[in-house]
């Protein structure tokens, strides 16, 4: 009964999720030429690899304010993250560290490409952003960061503005 329960809940949560938001494919391209995506205290692959969902699970959260018949694609083709990559000693131990401080903000370039249920593009373009604020600026990278939990924290405000100001008449 308890597995037909999670299966009932597991499937419910999936269309829930699929009916309320628009599509969103997201491509890499090329990550291995992107300025900076530095793992700081991890395996790289590891890193870039959580990196690169929570990029997605940002891009999904977003688009979840498009309709629901359309689909957004997006090219990621560059990505700085903000802050940068510093020997520190912590606690009598050398570790590399991301130290956020002023004048290093986040950048990426993408492509975009928001289309209907037909396939009519209805918007693309090319962009360059750049974050602009770094909340907490000039301390080392917090525990959440380092384990995932925020680990696009100044990235994703970058993401929101962008978001609004390339969609704001879409969504609405």
């Amino acid at each position: 009964m308890k597995a037909l329960w999670i299966a009932l809940i597991t499937s419910t949560m999936f269309v829930s999720m699929g009916l309320q938001a628009a599509d969103v494919k997201v491509t890499w391209e090329e990550p291995n030429k992107y300025r900076d995506i530095q793992a700081s205290d991890m395996h790289q692959g590891r890193f870039q690899e959580q990196l690169f969902a929570a990029f997605e699970d940002k891009f999904a959260a977003l688009a979840a304010e498009l309709p629901d018949d359309q689909t957004l694609s997006i090219t990621v083709t560059d990505v700085v993250l903000a802050g940068l990559i510093e020997m520190r000693d912590l606690q009598g131990q050398p570790r590399q560290m991301r130290v956020i401080r002023p004048g290093y903000y986040p950048e990426m370039k993408l492509s975009y490409s928001l289309v209907d249920a037909e396939g009519n593009e209805i918007q693309s373009g090319e962009e360059h952003i750049r974050g602009r604020e770094l909340p907490g600026q000039g301390r080392l990278e917090s525990q959440q960061r380092r384990r995932g939990v925020e680990l696009i924290e100044y990235e994703a405000a970058m993401l929101d503005r962008w978001f609004k100001n390339t969609f704001k008449s879409n969504g609405e």
